[in-house]
C-alpha cells in the first residue's frame, strides 16, 4: 500500500468521496502473545537458537576462508575468485548443506526454516556491508533479538486460540487471533511470514498477511483536528474554531518505572554476566530477566495509549493535522531527550499515517518550519521568541491569552481548512510591524503551501 507523494498540495477535490471503493491488497501485521508449555517453550528456544548458531558458523567460516586468501595473497601466491566463499543466500544455503552434519549434527531436530533464514539474514547483512550501510556482520551473542522466523508452510492458524508449529505443536495464544483467523477463512488474507521471539521470557508470534480489504471512500473535510503533542500534556487536540477537544496527559511510562528498573539494573549488575570467555550465571540471568520484563511493560504501557488515540481520532475525525517534528534534532537536547523518546513522537505519526487511510480520514502534516506554538490563534502575529518554560501563549498585539498546546493545536487545524496557507516562522527576530503577516504584507510573501497530503 502506497501514501500520498510528498509534494503534493492539499486542495478540495482531493477530499471528494470516490463514488467506488474497491478491494485493495495490502500488507498487514498481527502480533499475538503466546502461551507455550514447559516443553513447548523449550522447542522454540532450540529453534531459535539454531538460527543463531547457524547464522554464527557460517559467518566464522567466510571469515577463515577470507583470512586465508588473504594471508596467500600477501605471500604473493595468485588466489582466484573461486576460492573465496560466496555471501549470496543461495551460497551459504549451499555451504550449509555442505558442512551441515559436521557443524550441528543435531540439525534435524529444528525446522528448516531456522537454517534458511539465517543464511538470508547473513546475506543481507554482507550486502548491506557491501552497499556501505552497516558494518561488517558481527557474531551474534546468546540474548541478543531472540527471534526465528517460519516460512508460511511451517506456520498455520487452527482457530482462533491456537497456533500450529513445524516441530513444537499446537501453541495455545494469550488473547484471540479471530480478526487474522477470519481473514483466513474468508481467502482474503494469506501468510507471508512469520517471526516467534522471546522478550522478557515472554513468547510473541507476529505475522506478516497479505490483505484484500476494501478502504473506505475518503470523507470530505467536515470534522478537521489539529493535534499538538507536547511532554507535559502529551496529546492537546482543537478544531478550527477554538474548541479544544483533546487532552491526554503524559502518564510517562519510563519515568515512573525508572526507580524500579534501576533497582533491578544494580542487582543485575552484581552478577556475573556475559564477557569474553565467561558464561553468564544462572543468578544473572534471572536478574536480567526481570530488567527485560520492566522495559516490556514499558513499552506495551506506550504503544497502547498510541493505538488508542490513534484510533480514536482515525475514526472520529474526517482530517488531521499534526507537526512534521525534527525529533533526532530535538533529541540532542540532553535535558529532554529522555521524556521526549518516552513520548514517542515518531510512532504515534507512523501509526496515523496507515489508520487514516484505514477508516476513510486523511492526514496533513504541516511544514517543519511553521510557527503554530509562536502564531497568535486569534489575529495571526507571530512572536519573536517563546521559551518552554511559557506555558501560556500571549499574544502583544491583540492581549490574547491561551494555554500554549491549545493555541497551537487551533493553529494547526486552521491548516486543515481547504484554501488555507501557513506563514512560516522560522523563530528569528521579527519586527514589531511585520509580526502581522496576513494583514500587512503581499499573500504571495506571507505565506506559501505547505501542507503535504499523507494518506487520502
Amino acid at each position: 500500500m502506497t501514501v500520498g507523494d510528498d509534494t503534493d498540495l492539499v486542495t478540495r477535490a482531493e477530499f471528494e468521496p470516490t463514488k467506488t471503493s474497491p478491494p485493495t491488497t495490502l500488507t498487514q501485521a498481527y502480533r499475538y502473545a503466546l502461551d507455550p508449555t514447559p516443553d513447548q517453550a523449550n522447542l522454540l528456544r532450540s529453534h531459535i537458537g539454531a538460527t543463531r548458531f547457524a547464522y554464527n558458523a557460517l559467518l566464522g567460516l567466510v571469515k577463515v576462508n577470507w583470512d586465508e586468501n588473504r594471508t596467500r595473497k600477501e605471500t604473493g601466491e595468485d588466489v582466484a575468485k573461486e576460492d573465496y566463499l560466496g555471501t549470496s543466500h543461495f551460497d551459504l544455503q549451499r555451504l550449509w548443506y555442505e558442512r551441515r552434519a559436521e557443524l550441528a549434527p543435531w540439525w534435524g531436530e529444528n525446522n528448516s526454516s531456522s537454517y534458511n533464514y539465517a543464511c538470508l539474514n547473513l546475506s543481507k547483512a554482507f550486502a548491506n556491508w557491501r552497499r556501505g550501510q552497516a558494518r561488517f556482520p558481527t557474531f551474534k551473542r546468546r540474548g541478543s533479538k531472540a527471534t526465528v522466523s517460519l516460512m508460511p508452510g511451517a506456520v498455520k492458524l487452527t482457530d482462533s486460540h491456537h497456533v500450529r508449529i513445524s516441530r513444537v505443536g499446537v501453541v495455545k495464544s494469550y488473547e484471540s487471533t479471530r480478526k487474522m483467523h477470519r481473514h483466513l477463512e474468508r481467502d482474503t488474507g494469506r501468510i507471508l511470514s512469520a517471526t516467534v521471539s522471546e522478550v522478557g521470557g515472554k513468547f510473541f508470534i507476529s505475522f506478516t498477511l497479505e490483505v484484500v480489504r476494501s478502504i473506505p471512500a475518503t470523507r470530505a473535510p467536515e470534522k478537521v483536528i489539529g493535534v499538538d503533542v507536547g511532554i507535559s500534556t502529551l496529546y492537546t487536540g482543537a478544531t478550527p474554531n477554538g474548541e479544544q477537544v483533546l487532552m491526554v496527559e503524559n502518564p510517562r511510562h519510563f519515568v515512573r518505572a525508572e526507580k524500579r528498573l534501576a533497582h533491578t539494573q544494580r542487582v543485575a549488575s552484581r552478577r556475573q554476566g556475559p564477557g569474553p570467555g565467561q558464561a553468564p550465571s544462572k543468578r544473572w540471568r534471572k536478574a536480567n530477566s526481570r530488567v527485560q520484563k520492566i522495559h516490556a511493560e514499558i513499552a506495551n504501557s506506550r504503544k497502547n495509549l498510541i493505538n488508542e488515540t490513534t484510533t480514536r481520532l482515525a475514526k472520529n475525525y474526517d482530517l488531521i493535522v499534526i507537526e512534521d517534528l525534527n525529533v533526532t534534532g530535538i533529541l540532542k537536547n540532553h535535558s529532554l531527550a529522555k521524556h521526549i523518546s518516552d513520548a514517542a513522537w515518531g510512532e504515534f505519526r507512523r501509526q496515523l499515517e496507515y489508520k487514516t487511510t484505514w477508516y476513510g480520514s486523511a492526514l496533513i502534516i504541516a511544514d517543519r518550519f511553521y510557527a503554530s506554538s509562536k502564531t497568535c490563534s486569534h489575529c495571526g502575529a507571530v512572536k519573536a521568541k517563546l521559551s518552554l518554560d511559557e506555558r501560556m501563549f500571549h499574544c502583544e498585539a491583540c492581549g490574547l491569552t491561551i494555554d500554549r498546546d491549545v493555541n497551537a493545536a487551533i493553529n494547526l487545524a486552521r491548516l486543515g481548512l481547504p484554501g488555507t496557507s501557513s506563514g512560516t516562522g522560522r523563530g528569528g527576530e521579527v519586527r514589531p510591524e511585520h509580526q502581522i503577516l496576513n494583514a500587512t504584507a503581499h499573500p504571495d510573501e506571507a505565506s506559501t503551501e505547505t501542507l503535504t497530503l499523507v494518506s487520502a
